[in-house]
């Protein structure tokens, strides 16, 4: 059974400990945690009791820079000398590679004294690659081929983007970011979550101060697209921090692809079909999430870019800064826009459209008039003459008609009579049994009609389990 937490409150519970007496009859012999990327987390734990047994024991773990940790509760044999183990499912549970973890144990002995192990710190890494790595102003780069070159482009970029950053929202990063650079997509798919998007070409967790890419060496122009962008997301994340609310995601986002040293090609053509089309996004509807579909999810990039890129032409850089600023505070959207730029989300939304083209007209098909004009059938109209007036009386069908025609008309009517009544006959004799062509009855065969009727066939699948007999079926 595993329970989740809030860290205070696991502090609170550590706080409740055991009289001296009784850390010093329990202790820890062994404790470990075996990473095994990307599938599990193996923790083990030895422990001995110089007094009563041991009964219950407790794996505590949890991101470092996570506020919540996981409660397990392992079974344990009572006795002065147990080991336990828990197999962390990271299939399941996903972490990415360099996420920092912290561990500890808590153990029960049968009077109820309680011992507290110390944290341990466990850092979930990729071994599968010999990473090379770099540190400079809080960020470190990992990649493993390229070499020295392909690494030093890695981290010129990074402080490039820190110092645009610094700029744009007013401040720099306060925690550590680990940056792993893998050299395919196909790499960098198996460290991800086995169901994530296809188009998904790089990766932050800005909780864990992690990012991940697929980037071929030599690729600059592909270094300088991913590596500010997901960078962007770290600073503005650790700028907002707050227990209470986020980004909207169009802001988050926005301000990521306009950061990108290399501007996504075909982004500005996107937007601008949309706005001639029609299609393009609603503003509000960008703030949660984006769509999974890759079309709509490129088109709530650009877009999102496109704001971003309006709200500093339009209002200015330090406007920026300041919504980061509301942000940090828990402000509500709605209120944060109106607080810094004075509109609603909706406002900005159709200030920015209006700088766009507008949609193409689509012409509506012309109706005609709902009623006949009364003049239509008389003997004068609009064009000149009128059309006859139709003979709607049954004898005026015949009106006019030779007499050889009436009788040939007579002569087809009782031969279609005779015919259709001839054969109403055959299909009543069939009916009752009758087969004319053997003189014998037929005996009838049972079957299901289906798509194509008539054709009877035996299907294996069709047998009926409970009788052993078969069932005919028409395909």
């Amino acid at each position: 059974m595993v329970r989740s937490f809030l860290f205070l409150l696991v502090l609170s519970l550590f706080g409740f400990v055991s009289p001296v007496a009784a850390q010093e009859t329990i202790t820890v012999v062994e404790s470990t945690a075996t990473p095994d990327f990307p599938l599990s987390i193996t923790f083990a734990l030895t422990a001995e009791s110089s007094g009563a047994e041991i009964v219950e024991i407790d794996l505590l773990y949890g991101a470092t820079r996570s506020e919540v940790l996981s409660v397990v509760e392992l079974a344990v044999e009572p006795a002065t000398r147990v080991r336990v183990e828990h197999v962390l499912d990271t299939q399941v549970n996903y972490l990415p590679p360099g996420t920092e973890m912290t561990y500890r144990w808590l153990i029960r002995d049968a009077t109820g004294s309680e011992f507290s192990s110390p944290p341990q710190t466990l850092f979930y890494h990729d071994q599968r690659f010999n990473w090379s790595e770099r540190t400079e102003r809080n960020v470190t780069v990992y990649w493993y081929e390229g070499g020295e070159p392909f690494g030093d482009e890695l981290m010129q970029t990074s402080l490039r983007t820190l110092d645009v950053l610094q700029n744009e929202i007013g401040t720099q990063l306060s925690l550590p970011v680990r940056i792993y650079i893998y050299a395919n997509n196909n790499d960098m798919r198996s460290a991800l979550q086995s169901n994530e998007v296809e188009w998904v070409g790089g990766q932050a967790w800005p909780g864990l101060g992690v990012i991940l890419g697929a980037i071929e060496p030599g690729d600059t122009a592909e270094v300088r697209r991913i590596v500010p962008h997901e960078l962007s997301h770290q600073v503005l994340h650790q700028a907002t921090d707050n227990p209470y609310g986020g980004l909207p995601v169009w802001f988050d986002e926005g301000l990521a692809v306009y950061n990108q040293e290399t501007r996504d090609v075909g982004f500005d053509g996107l937007v601008q079909a949309a706005a001639e089309e029609g299609t393009l996004i609603p503003l509000e509807a960008l703030s949660s999430s984006f769509p999974a579909d890759p079309d709509q999810a490129y088109l709530s990039y650009a877009q999102s870019r496109d704001v971003v890129a309006y709200i500093i032409q339009a209002y200015g850089e330090e406007k920026v800064q300041e919504l980061v600023a509301q942000f940090k505070a828990a402000t509500p959207v709605e209120e944060a826009l109106q607080l810094v730029l004075g509109v609603s989300v909706d406002e900005l939304d159709a200030q920015w459209r209006a700088t766009l083209p507008t949609p193409a007209a689509i012409p509506t098909p012309g109706r005609g008039p709902q009623n006949a004009p009364p003049d239509r059938f008389g003997s004068t109209s609009a064009g000149g003459v009128g059309l006859p007036a139709p003979d709607v009386a049954f004898g005026g069908i015949f009106a006019g008609m030779p007499s050889w025609g009436f009788l040939a008309l007579a002569v087809t009517c009782l031969v279609t009579l005779f015919a259709v009544g001839g054969g109403l006959l055959l299909v009543l004799l069939r009916v009752i049994g009758v087969d004319k062509r053997v003189g014998r009855l037929r005996l009838p065969v049972t079957w299901k009609s289906s798509s194509r009727p008539g054709v009877c066939t035996i299907s294996k699948a069709a047998a009926s389990r409970s009788s052993g007999r078969a069932v005919y079926y028409a395909r």
